[in-house]
């Protein structure tokens, strides 16, 4: 071996290219980068950070330490995260590559996007691949594609469609996963891995902040001016002493006709994701399908933590919705909101008003971010509007009315009349928006939104206020709230409607109740939540799940995380009236510290496997499909 290295030597020295340096190949694992010190370094500039941490959820399975090839003696090994309930359709593989300069990250920093993606429907595995701790460029796109050959090849076990295998992965994990995808079919990466007569084509790529392009005026890799650069250690090169292999190993050198269709979602950090425009530039002379998600005044490490966690999983669920489904959504109108002038009107009203009555075309309206303090109304005539948030922590639709106000021309405000968005439109969706009554903690009932319409559906939106935040009042009306966070002190979701409520958390803000319902007794379902958090702040330990305002209230948790701050008795009366009779309040296989059931009211139900097969989307939404 040691003869083959100095011809090697020899050779590159008579073409002019130093020879490749191992002198960071260590074999000691480089501890350098932890979530932990990023949140340290970040939470002064992002007042009220969090970490996003793995909840354990019993509709998720976790196998731990799978080997999905071997690098000389050494396994290389990876979890899978799937859900529990068997489906008959396929499902869809997601494989995350972890970041950390190809030298630094290992697979467990992703577990809590792995599981959260799994709770949807999702098969996720979390690899480990070569570090250029052990092995040089391109060793870990040998891996990675070792990894999805082992996927495909074991896609019955999973119940995964072989057609939808997606790589996704962050910062250099997104620069391997741009990679991986943009040399599909390219058998001069597949390195000596197990499964070699299967392919490790990938369908779709999710790059998360990954650079494209390593020799590019925008990358700002290869400064080895104070210490050497992650890239320069990952190909034993610098960027001057072999500026071609610097440039082979780019995605963008790679793209072509066979590469997938490709999402970018990215923070604000522009040299992180080098070359991403001409990329897109590549692949659209193919008319391969490309997005970008961009969070403003992000960190690189945004996908870590709270502030931008939820927004990254509904980003990736609706991009392969999208290419996977190909759902038919013909918008026959865009109108522009923006408050600086810059789009077609500055108000949210201007733009409900010009939309026509008795409107039966899709319209959608996007509102760019801003701070919109106007009382909204949408007319019932005005059906089919989509409104879309730019960014949902940033596009903030609010107003400050309450009981007890006294209006400029006299009337006094009451529960219904406290609306800050009154919705009677039918097939109305909402995504990516705050929806907030900044009356204040101690204002009373004071709604943010109040939904009458039929066929209603929130994604990825916000419910912010205290009591009586958000009112599903229509008896009639069928309600989908997906990703969606919503939180308050009493009574905070209420009313007479039939609503899902799915991966959704809800936060309490006082020892107080979390629904009213006041569900009529011919409707069969109320409220339904499933795969849900219910947290609270810290010194609470006396919330209830729901009292019923009507008799009849029905509300169901099913596989819903109960934080500590639920009573261990569940639930509550109404004001010591009869309600509490004819309630059908039910629970399944919730989990959390407030999720044991033995002190339980008695008037209160645990379903049965049986009874909880039948509570299904489908049947609670009859012939609505809010997913499409």
């Amino acid at each position: 071996m040691r003869f083959v290295f100095i011809i090697c030597s020899l050779l590159l020295l008579a073409t002019g290219i130093a020879a490749q340096s191992i002198t960071g190949i260590t074999n000691i694992p480089d501890t350098s980068f932890t979530i932990n010190s990023e949140y340290v370094k970040l939470v002064k500039s992002y007042p009220g950070l969090k970490i996003v941490t793995e909840i354990p959820n019993p509709n998720v399975f976790t196998q731990k330490d799978i080997a999905y090839t071997k690098a000389g003696n050494r396994e290389l090994l990876m979890n899978a995260f799937y859900p529990a309930q068997n489906f008959h359709q396929k499902r869809t593989a997601i494989i995350i590559l972890h970041g950390g300069g190809w030298r630094s990250g290992n697979r467990n920093l992703h577990y809590p996007l792995a599981q959260q993606l799994a709770a949807l429907g999702y098969v996720c595995f979390t690899p480990e691949y070569r570090l250029s701790t052990e092995a040089l460029y391109p060793a870990a796109v040998y891996d990675s594609k070792a990894a999805i050959r082992w996927v495909r090849k074991h896609a019955k076990e999973y119940n995964i469609d072989v057609n939808k295998i997606v790589i996704a992965g962050h910062s250099s994990g997104g620069e391997l996963a741009a990679f991986t995808g943009s040399t599909n079919n390219n058998l001069s990466f597949e390195g000596n891995g197990n499964n070699k007569k299967i392919s490790s084509r990938v369908n779709a790529v999710i790059d998360i902040d990954g650079l494209l392009a390593f020799i590019h005026p925008e990358s700002g890799e290869g400064d080895d001016s104070k210490k050497t650069s992650a890239a320069t250690y990952w190909f034993g090169y610098s960027k001057t002493e072999n500026p071609e292999l610097w440039k082979d190993a780019s995605p963008l050198t790679h793209a072509d006709q066979n590469s997938p269709p490709i999402l970018f979602i990215n923070s604000s950090v522009d040299r992180m994701h080098a070359g991403r425009e001409d990329f897109i530039s590549k692949l659209n002379n193919y008319n391969i399908y490309t997005a970008v998600k961009t969070f403003e005044g992000s960190p690189h490490s945004f996908v870590f933590f709270n502030f931008w966690f939820d927004s990254t999983i509904m980003y990736m669920d609706n991009f392969l919705y999208k290419i996977f489904e190909n759902p038919a959504h013909p918008i026959v109108k865009k109108i522009i909101v923006a408050s600086d002038g810059t789009g077609d009107y500055t108000s949210v009203q201007a733009a409900f008003d010009a939309v026509p009555l008795q409107n039966k075309k899709p319209v959608t309206i996007f509102i760019k971010k801003g701070s919109y303090k106007e009382k909204l109304r949408l007319d019932s005539t005005k059906n089919f509007i989509t409104i879309k948030g730019e960014d949902k922590f940033n596009t903030i639709l609010t107003y400050d009315d309450h009981t007890g106000k006294i209006t400029s021309n006299g009337d006094t405000i009451n529960t219904r009349t406290s609306w800050s968005f009154l919705i009677n439109a039918d097939n109305f969706t909402a995504t990516d928006i705050t929806f907030q009554n900044d009356a204040g903690f101690s204002a009373g009932q004071a709604v943010a939104v109040e939904s009458d319409g039929d066929k209603t559906a929130f994604k990825n939106c916000r419910f912010i206020g205290n009591q009586d935040v958000l009112f599903t009042n229509n008896e009639n009306s069928r309600q989908y709230y997906k990703n969606c966070y919503i939180e308050g002190t009493t009574d905070f979701i209420f009313g007479s409607s039939t609503v899902w409520f799915e991966n959704c958390h809800i936060h309490s803000k006082k020892n107080s109740h979390i629904t009213a319902a006041a569900t009529p007794k011919e409707n069969e379902f109320g409220y339904v939540f499933n795969n849900c958090r219910l947290t609270g702040d810290t010194s609470l330990h006396n919330v209830s799940l729901g009292r019923p305002w009507r008799p009849y209230a029905n509300t169901i948790y099913m596989n819903t995380y109960m934080g500590v701050h639920i009573k261990a008795e569940g639930w509550s009366n109404w004001n010591n009236t009869d309600n509490y009779k004819t309630t059908r309040y039910s629970e399944y296989k919730n989990y959390g510290p407030s999720s044991t059931t033995n002190a339980r009211v008695n008037w209160s139900k645990q379903l049965s496997d049986e009874e909880a097969k039948r509570i299904t989307l489908k049947k609670v939404m009859k012939d609505w499909n809010p997913q499409q």
